[in-house]
């Protein structure tokens, strides 16, 4: 377990990057939506963001396995990697996408999608079981990515962007306060 430590810190910076790459490419997306095919440079800094965002919250999903592993069952592990799985199919597919000019692989996407559904959904429950980072970490993630679609079908494009960055800020945040834990423990001399 002596990687770990660095695994966990490393997810808890991801994360913290990850919402703070998603919130501005959101932000962006609700006010100048991102033309198909794209033709500006805004629509594709949008999607160079998203990219890095997504890759981002692939390593955050692997601090969280880290820090649960052994904790939460092969019920948590298969949830982190298809949740893992999911994040990487998508950041993968998406510059493929953009690159082609057009929705070649919006299938392969949607399975990307689809698998951080299912993935994040048991990944959170698993969380909530193992107890090892707050309660409130597995809320979001059993929450955040449908939450994401509603909020994007109601108030517009890009408000799942926004959902995920608060998802992934604040898992970063959680991860970080974990992995600072055993260092702020009093050592016990007896």
């Amino acid at each position: 377990m002596g990687l770990s430590p660095g695994i966990v810190r490393w997810g808890g910076w991801a994360g913290v990057l990850a919402g703070v790459m998603f919130v501005p490419a959101g932000i962006l997306i609700l006010f100048a939506p991102p033309q198909r095919p794209f033709n500006s440079f805004s629509d594709y800094l949008i999607e160079a963001i998203l990219v890095v965002a997504f890759t981002l919250a692939v390593v955050a999903v692997a601090g969280l396995h880290a820090l649960q592993r052994g904790r939460y069952g092969r019920l948590g592990a298969a949830g982190s990697l298809i949740t893992f799985l999911g994040y990487t199919l998508t950041a993968t597919v998406t510059p493929v996408t953009v690159l082609l000019g057009s929705e070649a692989l919006y299938s392969v996407r949607l399975i990307g999608g689809l698998a951080v559904l299912i993935g994040s959904i048991l990944l959170g429950a698993m969380t909530l079981r193992a107890r090892v980072v707050p309660w409130w970490c597995g809320v979001l993630l059993i929450v955040g990515f449908p939450l994401g679609d509603v909020v994007d079908t109601a108030i517009g494009e890009g408000s799942e962007a926004i959902v995920l960055g608060i998802l992934w800020g604040l898992v970063g945040y959680a991860l970080l306060s974990s992995a600072r834990a055993p260092d702020q423990q009093p050592v016990c001399l007896s």
